[in-house]
């Protein structure tokens, strides 16, 4: 695929990806935060949005690779999968979080979610290093996630 291609198509996935994980978020994620009680180690709110930024400029980068990756089509596909599918298992975790406002079910979607990360890394490992480095951090932040997501529920099963 062509370098302005892969780009414009990594940015499509990319904006496809943010639109859906807003509309399942729904219109009160300002006010849901407010209502919540949060873990001492919780970033505000204005850090979340710097979280979701990198994680979509990460993305944008794995896919801008392999577009234009020419490795084995089988190992190429099933990597691009896995990302579309973190992608949109990030959406469906906006909806659980945000509009089911099921803190439990939250934290427990976390340990799928995580697999997809890792089932994405192992496979970047074998086509692209850059790729594959570079969703690192966010396998790193996703340890975070999983203590806050839990920390987060049993704070707030208390309080309720």
């Amino acid at each position: 695929m062509s370098e302005t291609s892969a780009i414009l198509t990594a940015l499509g996935i990319c904006v496809i990806a943010a639109i859906l994980e807003g509309l399942a978020a729904g219109k009160n994620v300002k006010s849901y935060f407010a209502k919540l009680c949060w873990p001492a180690y919780s970033p505000p709110l204005w850090v979340w949005y710097i979280i979701g930024a990198l994680y979509y400029a990460i993305c944008f980068f794995i896919l801008y690779r392999l577009l234009r990756h020419s490795v084995d089509a089988v190992l190429k596909q099933a990597a691009l999968t896995l990302i579309v599918a973190l992608m949109t298992a990030n959406a469906l975790w906006n909806y659980v979080f945000f509009r089911a406002q099921n803190l439990r079910l939250s934290f427990a979607a976390n340990v799928p979610y995580l697999g997809l990360a890792v089932a994405l890394f192992a496979c970047l490992v074998q086509i692209d290093q850059a790729a594959a480095w570079s969703l690192a951090p966010y396998l790193i932040y996703q340890g975070y996630a999983l203590w806050w997501g839990y920390s987060l529920w049993k704070i707030n099963d208390r309080v309720e």
